[in-house]
């Protein structure tokens, strides 16, 4: 029987590019028997988080990869047919070629921007409508694509670095890796040559062979039997010749084929969500998006037999393409079952807190809580010799010594700045929090129970929030960088999705919807609430009347209206400090932040957040004062 695994699959943490959760992807890919699941999201790991989560919990083989867009080619492009040349603006003066091609008669414009203007391309099926993206690149401009696949937990600490590398390195928006980045940062990878975006694809649909040939020797150079040619079918007007060219290649240089679909959304239907997000990212609507809309509807996730069943593998290509079709899905399951990546939730590693020679961090941590009840207690009772011999046992156990240390740094560090600062929550029941100066709470006198804080029962580690006065919490920041090192310390992200009043209005304006009716539906909801929004929308005489479109008479799918898709990350509240340095762990940014996913379920068991003053610790320098 035929097997399948899907290997080149966009979640929506590909922001505005996939119009399905990982959650959806692993329920219908669970549904079509497919063996495993990959996160190839662009140029980032937002989503291997729950990606992995989604896909173990539906029985999936998860591989945790990246697709990344490329700023140059493997090898020489003299014809311009994978990086179309680009023209620059610059202001006062002449207009030259951002690639040094020399400078151009027509002087610039008073006030138009410094930025790259999109140029006709020069590979079959140009765009006529032309949008750049934030980057002021055009979509025939775009660097050619290449799929990252981690083999193990050193590929995923490569694919790590490579996004960390090129994120500092300054790029915006969308950050693209050049050759020399790739070469550095290759162990454990797979590498799949890229959908028909790709530098061998792009070389082939112009008919330059010699040039995809010494691509794909390049290729292969680099990564070795990782490096396999990938195989799409998308019943579009040259996929067939396109394979041809592609197994004929593979046959020529003797390299490994896999299958895969380029998935975008999990079921067929989730096209048209696709569009109105592809609508949106480009700033369009629906009827406006010409040749930027995909031209083919099949990016959905496909069972082995609808795989099996595409022209390749039927054999109306010939028997070459239909064994190199059949070699390739198996391929994928060989892929699925080797590329094997933990990112081992359920084990803690702070980040270590330095403490005296001979001494262990329990030891330390002991000392310093027995010195603290002596200076609160007179006398020093039974029960709390007790209690407090009670909770030190359990935190010796859980391993959690280092944690306490780290929150009693910080508000060491603070009063001796005269920071005010306070700890709140469930910790006010532990009376090591309390005689640690983390807490102002007596846990005995007011009957708090340390289990609410930490119980061996829980599977989870404690929470310690603390708030710092807002107008000195940046002195607290720096104090971390600069006790466990910036490699060691970065700011958390906040996930930013769609609620409900801006998921209705920019749906509303990419179907097509006039804006002041668009805001006014907008302005009536009553909720926040995605579900209790699309409870409305679908309501019989509720907003259903609003959303019909224009000229028809069946109203609108609600579904893309009510959708919270992710779009993107802004800075938080909290601080990660982590034991080995943070760019093997986590791809970080400078600004704005965008490190993987930390809303996703208790996140990164390697990571100790710290949390670094809400907005209430504005009014902490006030109750000073009065108290």
């Amino acid at each position: 029987m035929t097997a399948y695994a899907e290997l080149h699959c966009h979640t929506n943490f590909s922001f505005l590019d996939g119009a399905s959760a990982p959650d959806e992807l692993a329920e219908r890919a669970a549904e079509l028997g497919l063996t495993g699941l990959a996160v190839t999201d662009h140029q980032g790991l937002y989503g291997v988080v729950r990606g992995q989560a989604a896909y173990e919990e539906a029985g999936l083989l998860p591989v945790l990869g990246i697709e990344v867009e490329l700023r140059d080619a493997i090898v020489a492009d003299r014809d311009r047919v994978v990086m179309p040349a680009r023209r620059a603006v610059r202001r006062g003066g002449r207009r030259r070629s951002i690639d040094g091609a020399g400078p151009d008669e027509s002087a610039a414009r008073e006030g138009e921007p410094d930025r790259p203007r999109p140029e006709r391309a020069r590979l079959p099926g140009h765009r006529e409508a032309v949008k750049e993206d934030r980057r002021g690149i055009g979509e025939g401009q775009r660097g050619p694509h290449l799929v990252l696949l981690a083999r193990d937990a050193i590929g995923y600490r490569s694919l790590c670095r490579l996004i960390s590398r090129a994120n500092l390195a300054g790029t915006k928006a969308m950050p693209r890796l050049d050759h020399a980045l790739l070469a550095e940062h290759r162990e454990g990878l797979v590498a799949l040559s890229g959908c028909r975006d790709g530098e061998i694809a792009r070389r082939l649909r112009v008919g330059d062979r010699d040039g995809a040939r010494a691509a794909a020797r390049g290729f292969a150079e680099r990564y070795g039997e990782g490096f396999h040619l990938e195989l799409s079918h998308h019943h579009l007007a040259d996929d067939d010749w396109l394979v041809t060219e592609t197994v004929a290649l593979a046959e020529e240089l003797r390299l490994a084929v896999v299958v895969t679909n380029d998935v975008h959304y999990a079921r067929r239907e989730g096209r048209e969500f696709q569009d109105v997000l592809t609508a949106i990212r480009h700033g369009r609507t629906l009827d406006g998006l010409a040749d930027l809309r995909r031209p083919d509807g099949e990016s959905f996730l496909k069972s082995a037999a609808e795989m099996a069943a595409l022209p390749p593998g039927t054999g109306a290509l010939g028997r070459g393409a239909a064994r190199a079709w059949a070699a390739g899905m198996e391929r994928s399951v060989e892929l699925a079952a080797t590329c094997r990546v933990s990112l081992e939730f359920e084990q803690y590693r702070f980040p270590g807190f330095p403490v005296p020679t001979g001494e262990t961090p329990f030891s330390y941590l002991s000392g310093l809580c027995w010195d603290g009840a002596k200076a609160r207690y007179h006398p020093l009772t039974s029960a709390v010799v007790n209690r407090l011999a009670h909770e030190l046992d359990v935190i010796e156990r859980a391993g959690l010594a280092e944690f306490f240390l780290i929150c009693w740094d910080l508000m060491r560090f603070a009063k001796s700045q005269g920071i005010p600062a306070q700890g709140r929550g469930s910790a006010a029941g532990s009376i090591v929090a309390y005689t640690l100066g983390i807490s102002r709470v007596e846990p005995i006198q007011h009957n708090l129970l340390f289990e609410r804080f930490i119980n061996e029962g829980r599977t989870t580690y404690p929470d310690v929030d603390i708030d710092f006065s807002s107008a000195r919490r940046e002195e607290v920041i720096q104090y971390v960088y600069g006790r466990y090192g910036p490699e060691h310390t970065g700011m958390v992200a906040n996930l930013v999705t769609y609620r409900a009043r801006s998921a209705v209005r920019e749906v509303g304006v990419a179907l097509g919807f006039p804006r002041p009716l668009v805001d006014r539906v907008a302005k009536a909801l009553e909720t926040y609430d995605s579900v209790m929004v699309r409870r409305d929308l679908e309501a019989d005489g509720g907003f259903a009347e609003f959303f019909r479109r224009p000229g028809e008479g069946e109203p609108v799918e609600s579904r893309a209206a009510a959708e919270a898709e992710e779009r993107g990350l802004v800075d938080g509240m909290g601080q990660l400090n982590t034991r080995v340095p943070l760019v093997g762990k986590v791809p970080p940014w400078r600004q704005p932040p965008k490190p993987a996913d930390p809303s996703a379920p208790k996140p990164f068991a390697w990571i100790a957040e710290i949390p670094l003053g809400a907005e209430a610790g504005a009014a902490l320098p006030d109750a000073e004062a009065g108290a």
